[in-house]
């Protein structure tokens, strides 16, 4: 599995109109080595069109760089005369072999920057080759290649979501998850496994939350009231057992806070 990522623009380029501070060009170059270390977990090859921000390279050439990829994709924002305009945009080649992966990509990035439902666009140039200089190279060299809008950098709430570093690495693991599916690519496994249960000295124990979200209750049982909820990766410890009515076991938090369920499903010992 093989991906060539390309960098929409170089230098200081495409300055939004609605945010002095987002340059599409910046935007473009940082969001592609995250999405190049985010594809690489995968064990996906992943090569960039160019090695540097501040250089130039000709549209069909960039395009050409992908020969002997699975896919090319560059990376961009849209640009319009409406403000309003927020949706993402994946244009996609004319050979239809992308019209799948760059919808399911347009509508991820809509999900994750919370934007009007996203779409794909197609558009032809002469002789019905693509219009889109990129898109046309990579064609030439037999790559299947988006050109992926990421909403408009004319509206001024995407804008400030894009220059939010949390969120372009949220991005990027999006946008890796749904290349990865879409190509039937699994991440390795680099997990670790829990250690040998350990008993406390004092005969107590501790247990990591392996469910979602578990609720704390004031008593051991459901009938009794949700006091908090704790995240799945939390540990605790458990400093008294109990049966419930409907036979679960449950366990009390040292930080006297309550009660929750210490049945495998929810918690594993350590």
């Amino acid at each position: 599995m093989k991906i060539c990522l390309d960098a929409g623009h170089y230098g200081k380029y495409n300055q939004s109109p609605a945010n002095k501070a987002y340059w599409e060009s910046d935007f473009s170059w940082k969001f592609h080595l995250l999405l190049k270390a985010e594809l690489e977990k995968y064990g996906i090859q992943v090569i960039t069109t160019r090695t540097e921000q501040k250089k130039d390279l000709a549209l069909e050439e960039r395009g050409r760089r992908s020969k002997g990829c699975d896919l090319f994709l560059s990376i961009h924002s849209n640009a319009c005369g409406t403000e309003s305009a927020d949706h993402p945009l994946a244009c996609v080649c004319v050979s239809g072999k992308c019209d799948v992966l760059g919808l399911d990509l347009a509508q991820a990035v809509a999900k994750c920057m919370e934007t009007n439902s996203g779409r794909i666009w197609k558009r032809k140039g002469n002789g019905n080759a693509d219009y889109y200089g990129v898109l046309r190279g990579a064609a030439q060299v037999g790559t299947p290649g988006i050109l992926l809008e990421h909403s408009f950098h004319t509206n001024r709430r995407s804008t400030a979501w894009l220059l939010d570093d949390n969120n372009l690495r949220r991005m990027a693991q999006v946008e890796a998850n749904v290349i990865a599916a879409h190509f039937g690519v699994s991440a390795p496994d680099t997990s670790t496994p829990d250690p040998a249960p350990q008993p406390a000295p004092d005969g107590s124990f501790m247990v990591r939350v392996v469910c979602a979200e578990l609720n704390v209750r004031a008593g051991a049982g459901t009938e009794y009231p949700v006091r908090m909820r704790v995240a799945k990766g939390e540990v605790y410890t458990i400093v008294a057992t109990t049966k419930s009515k409907d036979g679960g076991t449950w366990g009390k938090l040292k930080s006297g806070a309550g009660w929750i369920n210490i049945g495998s499903k929810y918690v594993a010992k350590i």
